[in-house]
């Protein structure tokens, strides 16, 4: 007849026990409070009435469409089209669609300007900050801090001309669209998840890094794009959130391709590959990751919100 003998254990080997125990269910407060307190942070976000920013678009296109004779529509561009615009912290890109006639007539620089004195003319002065023109736009900048860019460009079927570098010619090949298209592809595979956690890092990276050093909402997108293409972890915020600080830390380290088409990369400013731009950005963004990999309260994540 066989004997069955038990498994006793020492008291050091209990203690170690209820002290892995003890630090699992921890880590799981941890996370959960962060989930929390991540979710509150994208339910403010969302809350934000984007009318304003609809209200001074449609009075830009009632300007235009009266005045400039080759006006056909504007045509969201930026965060605005790919639904991770965040108030304060994005800038919001039109492209100024005109009849296909207007490549031949009429260079992007004379249509810049048109845009410039139509819109000092028929917007209110009282709303209105300072109406710039640029190389490749119109920048208007509303006393609300609202800044709208409006781009002169032409439909050529699944291509868009714009202006050259330089701002003197039309050039072509641009598709605005592809990279919307692209992130909403991301977003769908990685469970609705991408564009939330691309709203937060803008947030993160306004609240944490100084403005001179900071990387632009549309460089995140494009680097978010990257990064989630074959993300295999959980779709929390947080652990989203964490992955994609560490991968931009990295990946700012040499230029990101910009995926629309209208410039070489979408971090020409940063400078060329290893820059002390880059580098300098690559140690914050580090920093970041840390701070959310290794915090241990929702006080961490807290305070690189503020």
């Amino acid at each position: 007849m066989g004997s069955s003998r038990g498994v006793s254990l020492s008291a050091r080997d209990l203690s170690t026990l209820r002290q892995e125990v003890a630090d699992q269910l921890d880590v799981q407060r941890v996370d959960s409070e962060v989930n929390y307190f991540l979710r509150r942070e994208l339910l403010a976000t969302n809350e934000r009435d984007p009318d304003a920013v609809n209200k001074r678009l449609d009075a830009i296109q009632e300007a235009l469409s009266t005045e400039v004779e080759e006006f056909d529509r504007l045509l969201f561009g930026g965060s605005i089209a790919k639904h991770t615009y965040v108030e304060g912290l994005s800038d919001v890109d039109s492209l100024v669609i005109l009849k296909d006639a207007a490549l031949a007539e009429r260079s992007p620089e004379e249509f810049r300007a048109e845009f410039a004195r139509v819109l000092r003319a028929r917007l209110k002065s009282g709303d209105v900050d300072d109406i710039l023109i640029g190389h490749l736009a119109v920048t208007v900048r509303f006393r609300d801090g609202i800044e709208l860019q409006l781009l002169p460009a032409v439909e050529r079927g699944d291509s868009i001309a714009i202006s050259s570098s330089d701002g003197s010619q039309w050039r072509t090949r641009i598709n605005p669209r592809a990279f919307t298209d692209q992130l909403t592809a991301v977003n769908g595979a990685n469970g609705g998840m991408v564009v939330p956690v691309i709203k937060l890092a803008k947030q993160v990276a306004a609240s944490a890094i100084p403005e001179q050093h900071r990387p632009s909402g549309y460089l995140l997108e494009a680097i978010a794009a990257e990064a989630f293409a074959r993300y295999q972890g959980p779709r929390t915020p947080k652990s989203m959130l964490s992955y994609l600080m560490r991968f931009a830390s990295d990946r700012v380290k040499v230029p990101t391709p910009d995926p629309t088409g209208q410039s070489r990369n979408a971090d020409d400013a940063l400078g060329p590959a290893g820059s002390p731009t880059r580098q300098e950005l690559a140690r914050r963004l580090s920093a970041i990751a840390d701070t959310m990999e290794k915090g241990r309260d929702v006080g961490d994540w807290r305070r690189l919100f503020e």
